[in-house]
């Protein structure tokens, strides 16, 4: 799948760990290279995003949120931060998404790269910069379609050398394109929630079914 499409948004500064916990339901206060889903709430408990909080480093994250949605959620995100020292930078346009999903993903991968893939050298949720034929890219061990997966987070200018290395990789192993219609049609029988198609501002984690993105007894108080 080309999920280019996706909004990437940098949030950085000495005070971004603590402008993420008080937006964002979940726990994002992770060790470096971990993914975490979380709600984006307003005061009434609503989703006014889901999305997932990549945490680069002590002071860096990259937020990655829905196509239609980086424009609204960068400027969300720059609403409340107040006096804090934080910049929020939109980078969708710096970064292709090649999500390599399927039972065959880590073979193929494996094709192509030298790095240890395996669920012990990459575990789910987790990120790491890995080699893709000539290129370094950033390797996170999800699956939005639910099963095996990795979106490949590419900068744009090696993106079709990426394209064509992993075509030629996974040529007899049936690596076929994806559309977004086959996209939402997977995410849906995955379980998976979208923001503007079962989320919106009215719709709470309760009644979307999605505790998974809140942690209530997480230590910082969190809007919504």
């Amino acid at each position: 799948f080309d999920m280019t499409s996706f909004g990437k948004i940098r949030v950085e500064g000495r005070d971004a760990l603590a402008v993420l916990q008080r937006l964002c339901a979940n726990e994002v206060d992770v060790p470096a290279g971990r993914m975490v889903y979380t709600a984006l709430l307003n005061e009434r408990g609503g989703f006014e995003s889901d999305l997932t909080v990549m945490r680069q480093a002590a002071d860096r994250f990259l937020v990655v949120t829905g196509s239609a949605q980086p424009q609204r959620d960068a400027d969300w995100l720059s609403r409340h931060i107040g006096e804090a020292h934080v910049t929020v930078t939109d980078v969708s346009a710096l970064f292709s998404v090649l999500s390599i999903m399927g039972p065959k993903a880590r073979e193929l991968l494996a094709r192509v790269s030298p790095d240890d893939l395996s669920p012990a050298g990459l575990k789910f949720s987790h990120t790491k910069d890995i080699d893709v034929g000539l290129a370094r890219v950033r390797a996170a061990r999800m699956s939005y379609v639910g099963g095996p997966g990795f979106e490949l987070y590419v900068p744009v200018e090696v993106a079709r050398h990426v394209d064509i290395a992993l075509r030629e990789a996974g040529a007899n192993l049936g690596l076929v394109d994806a559309g977004y219609f086959a996209l939402d049609a997977l995410r849906i029988e995955a379980g998976r929630r979208a923001w503007g198609a079962e989320l919106g501002p009215d719709e709470s984690p309760a009644e979307a079914g999605l505790w998974v993105g809140v942690k209530l007894d997480k230590p910082t108080p969190f809007i919504g």
